[in-house]
């Protein structure tokens, strides 16, 4: 009875300190507004703070001490600074990130879907909508990983507003970078110029490109009138090897699955199973120009160098950044259909 009773007294205490270390979402109207009757929970983000030495703290409760206004019972205390524990980082890397002016990381969740943000920016994130949330439930239900109820519960994510924010130490004398607000990089614009540029060589009409490929039920695939085996011995290039095992062809197809859709456009990366639209990966303000530029200032450029002597990847990294808009700014649709499609029969 005792253990419950503190166990209960940690999950509350833990709340009163999640509140006490919030801030504000990071956009107002996260979740949308709805109806009086309407079941939706929405709280300000939850900020973890981190210490030089890699220990993580909420309301200014840490595993090892507590500048909080709270004075927990020792065995409630105990149990919090275990949690707290569980979310330390090595010192190593919260001083590369002070050094690097990694200042804060922030995930949030809401109506549009989860965003994910460093210093600000966005990078690549899940955006979802109403019916894809109920795609996804219906896929996973179909590949027979189903768990009670999901295709109810998966649609109520939108109903929850919820955050959380990793904050790292500054150095004395940087600039401090606001939670949300931050005005886009100069990568994302020049990106959004770029892509500007496209549009107009083309006549104002997104660049398409659809490639159907049809797998059959041994793996190999077939692109045109072209087997895998063609493609290798007309291109030099060993095509074969993107054959798939015929256990994962016959899951999907006696899972209902055949047609899968894998498509790009200046929104993002999207999936579909069987002509429905699952969420997808967006990339459409700028996500991947902010990755390749977080890439830089955390020094992955450097380390990549140093494990491949004498590569040029700032060259590729130019070729990256100058292609990127032109394909951002392309439709391209690759299908898969597997045996019991229209396609396939």
């Amino acid at each position: 009875m005792q253990k419950r009773v503190t166990l209960w007294a940690v999950l509350l205490l833990a709340v009163a300190l999640v509140f006490s270390g919030c801030t504000s979402r990071v956009e107002s109207g996260a979740v949308m507004e709805r109806d009086a009757d309407d079941f939706f929970i929405d709280l300000p983000a939850v900020v973890i703070d981190y210490a030089a030495d890699g220990t993580a703290s909420i309301g200014g409760l840490s595993q090892g001490s507590s500048d909080s206004v709270y004075e927990p019972d020792p065995a409630v205390s105990e149990g919090l600074a275990s949690i707290l524990g569980g979310m330390s980082l090595q010192p190593l890397w919260v001083g590369h990130f002070t050094a690097s002016n990694l200042q804060h990381i922030r995930v949030t969740n809401g109506d549009e879907g989860i965003l994910l943000l460093v210093n600000g920016q966005r990078i690549p994130s899940l955006i979802w909508k109403e019916e894809s949330l109920s795609a996804t439930a219906g896929a996973v239900s179909a590949l027979g990983l189903g768990v009670p109820a999901l295709n109810k519960v998966l649609p109520l994510v939108r109903n929850f507003g919820l955050g959380v924010v990793l904050r790292f130490p500054v150095e004395e004398g940087t600039e401090i970078i606001p939670l949300s607000g931050v005005e886009e990089s100069e990568a994302v614009t020049m990106a959004r110029l770029m892509q500007e540029q496209v549009l107009q060589t083309f006549g104002g009409v997104l660049p398409t490109i659809d490639i159907p490929i049809l797998y059959h039920a041994d793996g190999s695939w077939t692109l045109g009138e072209l087997s895998d085996v063609d493609w290798t011995v007309l291109t030099s290039t060993p095509f074969y090897a993107l054959r798939l095992p015929p256990s994962l062809i016959e899951g999907l197809t006696s899972s209902g699955i055949h047609e899968v859709t894998l498509k790009t456009d200046p929104d993002g990366i999207h999936i579909a199973l069987n002509g429905i639209g699952l969420p997808y990966i967006s990339w459409g303000n700028g996500e991947v120009q902010n990755v390749l530029a977080i890439s830089k200032q955390l020094g992955v450029l450097d380390t990549v160098s140093a494990l491949l002597p004498g590569a040029d990847l700032d060259s590729v990294f130019s070729l990256i950044e100058n292609l990127l808009p032109i394909i951002q700014a392309t439709n391209a649709n690759i299908t898969i259909f597997l045996p019991g499609s229209e396609m396939g029969n």
